[in-house]
């Protein structure tokens, strides 16, 4: 593996020389380039308008890897309808099964959850398709395991082409991959992947078949093993799907930990993260070339505060390649307790993949520990954290949250990218019916940390209104889990708009 060091940034180059282009079987790039979607999940803020989300991994079962609940949060001050439709799935081939539906009203300004056990119990993959009668309402879940709990937005697409940016397989963990089908058609679908150790197209996930109204899981383990760093593709032959994987980390070899990650379905110019703290744990980009051709990408780190500025460098990537960028908290970033990262395509008809992975730092053991029974090793206290960027800052973001009183951990982060003008932001809080708004300034390509603890406790849903485009993050940490993920973007229908 070649290794090409920056002061206080490592480029790792995770493909294998003359390895460097993927499996021929996969989409050619223009049509990945001109699939139809949108880079994440956005929430519909024309009252008027319907949305459609898909929640593809979570389990139902006793000892569950992801056993979920689903929450849906109406912002809006009139009641929404959903139409929730419930999907059971496996790791073996299936003819699809039985869909149950059911009808669920939201109060306004407040927040409702079902538990998937209960819909579908004992259901070794469990699949949502959620249909809102009006703009406004979001949709997540919260899904927890023996290894921690994981907060994820659930997707607003589904297309014929996804790119998972995390995952690993190393010894005491565990990747699973949730393809899921929500139409009256089958797909059939081709996944490879790039990693640590190479390039690989199995067999096994050539032509993999998954049912009309279905979900399929598959166990990446099995194809790709220990490997540290996994990036997944997965393309639909035809029709369209939805793709997010579980990760899992059983504290063996590493500290605990759980995600479920939603991929991108579709690339996109640039990828912005708000408030990385390496503090929290190693850090690191993952850039991907989703192209046939060469792509020059710019990584721009903005620190939090007023600390110093930090000349952006370049990455250089053929087409099917992916770098991993290590977030080191010394040489060029030492003493930046936390900040902003864009990474952005240089080359306007070229797009690009990118997300942020953080696991728990592992404490250097104490060789006294074990003579002096006073001491005690501190367990590691924040778990797993990864997720896809916000693909386009926004005027208006959205989140859902659920803190105890107390929490002095679990933070907002919000970064303005503009380089010459203030913002100021209203954050409204709306719980059981009710909201008040906080008002927010944040200064020209600055990060502030907000303590959610702040705006309220509980379970509640955020809308943030600001004055020009901004980018934010919510991040959830427990005693041993943490969630870190961008705020979903308002997005206004283009029916909407002619109105």
């Amino acid at each position: 593996m070649n290794v090409l060091r920056i002061p206080g940034l490592v480029i790792v180059v995770a493909l294998l020389a003359g390895a460097l282009i993927l499996d021929q079987t996969r989409a050619e790039p223009e049509e990945l380039l001109q699939a139809v979607g949108r880079p994440g999940a956005t929430v519909e803020v024309d009252e008027a308008s319907t949305s459609t989300w898909f929640c593809a991994a979570a389990t139902s079962q006793t000892d569950g890897l992801a056993d979920s609940e689903v929450v849906l949060a109406n912002t809006q001050l009139t009641t929404a309808t959903a139409v929730i439709s419930i999907y059971r799935g496996s790791s073996a081939p299936s003819t699809g099964g039985e869909v149950t539906e059911l009808d669920l009203e939201i109060e306004p300004q407040s927040t409702t959850s079902l538990r998937l056990a209960d819909l579908a119990p004992d259901a070794e993959i469990v699949s949502l398709a959620v249909e809102v009668d009006r703009g406004g309402v979001l949709v997540e879940k919260i899904s927890s395991g023996p290894t921690g709990v994981a907060r994820t937005a659930c997707s607003t697409e589904a297309n014929i082409n996804w790119v998972t940016t995390a995952g690993s397989t190393v010894p005491g963990s565990r990747l699973q991959l949730v393809v899921f089908n929500p139409f009256p058609d089958e797909v059939t679908a081709d996944i490879d992947f790039v990693s640590d150790i190479g390039v690989r197209a199995p067999e096994g996930l050539i032509g993999v078949h998954i049912p009309a109204r279905s979900s399929r899981l598959i166990e990446i383990q099995d194809f790709v093993a220990a490997a540290d760093s996994i990036t997944t593709f997965v393309r639909a032959r035809s029709g369209r799907v939805v793709v997010e994987s579980i990760q899992s980390f059983d504290g063996s070899a590493v500290p605990l930990g759980l995600g479920v990650l939603s991929g991108a379905p579709t690339p996109a110019q640039a990828w912005t993260f708000a408030g990385v703290t390496p503090a929290a744990g190693p850090a690191r980009l993952t850039v991907v070339n989703p192209s046939d051709v060469e792509v020059r990408i710019n990584v721009e780190v903005y620190p939090a505060g007023a600390e110093r500025f930090v000349e952006p460098f370049e990455v250089v990537l053929q087409g099917g390649q992916r770098d991993v960028v290590e977030l080191e908290s010394s040489g060029r970033l030492a003493e930046i307790s936390s900040f902003s990262i864009v990474a952005r395509s240089l080359d306007r008809d070229i797009d690009i993949v990118a997300g942020v992975e953080q696991r728990p730092a592992v404490a250097e053991p104490d060789p006294l520990a074990e003579l002096v029974e006073e001491i005690e090793i501190d367990a590691p206290s924040t778990g797993f954290a990864a997720s896809i960027g916000q693909a386009m800052p926004a005027n208006h973001l959205f989140t859902t949250v659920d803190i105890p009183e107390g929490d002095e951990r679990s933070a907002l982060h919000i970064f303005n990218p503009a380089d010459d003008t203030a913002v100021k932001v209203t954050a409204r809080v709306a719980i059981d019916g009710a909201s008040r708004d906080v008002e927010l300034e944040v200064d020209p390509q600055r990060t502030i940390r907000v303590p959610l603890a702040d705006l309220a406790t509980g379970r509640y849903s955020l809308e943030l209104t600001a004055t020009s485009p901004i980018v934010a993050t919510r991040e959830i940490t427990g005693l041993s889990s943490r969630s870190w993920a961008p705020l979903l973007p308002g997005f206004e229908s283009a029916s909407a708009e002619a109105n």
